[in-house]
């Protein structure tokens, strides 16, 4: 009996120091690990840096800040209800998810899986499980503001990437990740909690590279669970916990990782992303002068940027920087004495055999590396210079991004052709056309969206390839 004691007092003593090893916040959600400690600057429209300022003491250092009220007189702010969104805006397209980035599914949107109009969104998006995440139609730039402190003058003004729309009824959660570009990400809707870690960090995040090749990934961790038995050095981390509402800005620094919570029933951002500047020399800012209005908004409708999107068609959404493309080029071609349209195929690994057929890829151009070549080459002399390189447009520098980078087919209204698998279709097809000796398009429609989530477009896609349009099928001849 003694010793049945003693082995009970000893596995007590066992099983209570086990519990004092548990780390705190162990399995709890993101943010109980540790509290946040890392204070980030605010500014309002008052007293926010100019581009100089702001790029030397922020963006070259890698330090976010945020800004107040910077957009509150903004021609978005002030009009972009869903009524005048969906009246103004409404025959052009989104790209949209399911929420919760890397778990929910691809919704079907009016006509496409993983693309939307605006028109439909709007009607549907508080009763849907679908958030906007898209690059914005270029028609609703004039409405939005850029603030001084990026958009007054310098070269932050002259190196806008991409602009992006952020759109959901509120709910939406973030996986913990980061993005390739610096960026100022402005709320016109809702609030925005936003939880960052700085890149210097990342050894500890347990990031998984979403390509070997990019710079952008994402963290293992789940934020819903923290497990700190695997993942034990993440508690090391020390954090930023903020919040953005109506009318604010915030630079989040490139490669910061951060997480965002998004609430209200309307939380709409847009995001623009501008260039790494990564080994930066000098930060050109010749035409800031003392005439300079460093308080005022302007459109973004005055500024170029390097990828652009009509609102229609194939989206150059997650595109790389024009202007790597351009020191890359120009790289290359200085080590050779004669470059040519070969050797620009051979960079990137293409022959004339290499086509992209219109049948698998309808909304994209087929990829043609010579016609890039007689882009570049102003002279037509069949032979490209460094200095032809440095001359090239960035108009010139979309179409060789367009040919060189890889399809992307959620950019794509075909994405629904990548998402669904052929196998699960046919083998659909099959029990389909055995239940009966007709097989009708509309019950066929009704089949393959409700086992498949796809949509009705692409349902009649495939019974046109069985009997063109018409209306029925006899299944006995069907070979």
């Amino acid at each position: 009996n003694n010793m049945a004691c003693l082995w009970i007092c000893a596995l007590l003593l066992h099983f209570c120091n086990g519990l004092s090893e548990v780390p705190v916040g162990h399995l709890k959600p993101l943010g109980f690990q540790r509290p946040p400690s890392v204070i980030i600057d605010e500014f309002t429209v008052d007293n926010a840096p100019s581009p100089v300022d702001f790029y030397r003491n922020y963006v070259s250092q890698g330090k976010a800040a945020i800004f107040r009220g910077a957009i509150l007189q903004s021609k978005a702010f002030k009009t972009w209800s869903d009524e005048y969104i969906r009246e103004t805006f409404g025959e052009l397209e989104a790209r949209i998810e399911g929420k919760k980035e890397k778990g929910g599914g691809i919704p079907a949107g009016e006509t496409y899986m993983g693309r939307d109009t605006f028109r439909h969104f709007v009607d549907t998006y508080h009763n849907s499980s679908s958030y906007m995440v898209s690059e914005l139609p270029e028609q609703m730039y004039k409405d939005v503001g850029v603030i001084p402190s990026v958009g007054a003058c310098g070269l932050m003004a002259k190196r806008f990437v991409e602009i992006d729309i952020w759109w959901n009824g509120g709910g939406g959660k973030s996986i913990i990740h980061k993005d390739a570009f610096n960026q100022i990400n402005c709320l016109y809707r809702g609030t925005k909690q936003w939880k960052i870690f700085e890149y210097k960090y990342e050894k500890w995040i347990y990031q998984q590279k979403e390509r070997e090749e990019g710079v952008g990934g994402f963290s293992k961790v789940n934020v819903d669970s923290v497990d700190l038995i695997r993942y034990k050095d993440f508690a090391k981390i020390p954090w930023s916990n903020i919040t953005i509402f109506e009318g604010d800005c915030l630079y989040l620094p490139k490669s910061d990782y951060h997480q965002v919570f998004s609430e209200g029933t309307n939380n709409l951002a847009v995001s623009i992303l501008f260039s790494r500047l990564d080994d930066l020399a000098e930060f050109d800012a010749s035409d800031c002068t003392d005439d300079t209005d460093y308080k005022a908004l302007k459109p973004l409708s005055e500024f170029d940027v390097m990828w652009k999107w009509s609102g229609k068609g194939y989206m150059s959404m997650g595109r790389g920087d024009v202007e790597n493309y351009r020191e890359e080029l120009i790289e290359v071609v200085e080590q050779m004495e004669h470059f040519t349209a070969s050797d620009l195929e051979q960079m990137h690994g293409l022959d004339m055999t290499d086509q992209r057929s219109k049948e698998k890829f309808p909304d994209i151009e087929r990829r043609n590396m010579t016609k890039v070549f007689t882009v570049f080459d102003k002279n037509s002399d069949g032979i490209l210079t460094s200095d032809e390189v440095r001359a090239a447009t960035w108009e010139d520098f979309r179409l060789y991004g367009l040919h060189s980078e890889e399809y992307e087919p959620s950019n794509s209204y075909i994405f629904e052709y990548s998402l669904i698998p052929y196998e699960m279709v046919h083998g659909l097809l099959k029990r389909a056309l055995k239940i009966g000796p007709i097989l009708t398009r509309k019950h066929w429609v009704k089949i393959y969206v409700k086992y498949t989530q796809g949509t009705p477009y692409y349902a009649n896609n495939v019974f046109n390839g069985l009997v063109g349009d018409g209306d029925q099928v006899v299944v006995k001849d069907i070979t």
